[in-house]
């Protein structure tokens, strides 16, 4: 572990910008601050080669989807409750964020005016169980 000597001064700036940046978000700095670095990890994230991604994810790293499962599964229940809390309803009824319910038709392809679930040069066809859940199924295209 590496042992940084600060003033006193300095101490008291940082502790003091710390404090204000708590304020400016109402008390709750690291919410706002989590969803933030959230946004822009996945904003990068999302501007990756998706071939490449999924070759990765294939050789033996679909750990890597199941941790982007499950944070998906813990950012729908905060947006549920925060949308459903500003709507003034029930907190645990009434707005669902599960993007992943699609409408298909009887080929198993997506009924028209949905967007598509599936990244570029995939197509979905029908949904599977991963993690409990029914996701949308997405291969290559041919």
């Amino acid at each position: 572990m590496k042992v940084i000597k600060l003033k006193e001064s300095q101490l008291k700036k940082i502790v003091s910008k710390v404090i204000k940046e708590n304020e400016s978000y109402g008390g709750n700095y690291m919410f706002f601050s989590n969803l933030e670095q959230m946004k822009r990890q996945c904003e990068l994230l999302l501007q990756l080669d998706q071939d490449k991604v999924n070759q990765i994810l294939e050789d033996g790293h679909d750990w890597a989807d199941d941790h982007i499962s499950s944070a998906k599964e813990n950012i729908d229940q905060v947006f549920d409750f925060m949308m459903n809390t500003f709507k003034g309803g029930d907190s645990h009824k009434d707005v669902t964020a599960d993007v992943d319910q699609f409408s298909l038709n009887e080929d198993g392809k997506m009924k028209g005016g949905e967007k598509d679930p599936c990244w570029k040069g995939y197509e979905m066809v029908g949904k599977k169980m991963k993690n409990g859940k029914e996701v949308p199924n997405c291969v290559p295209k041919k």
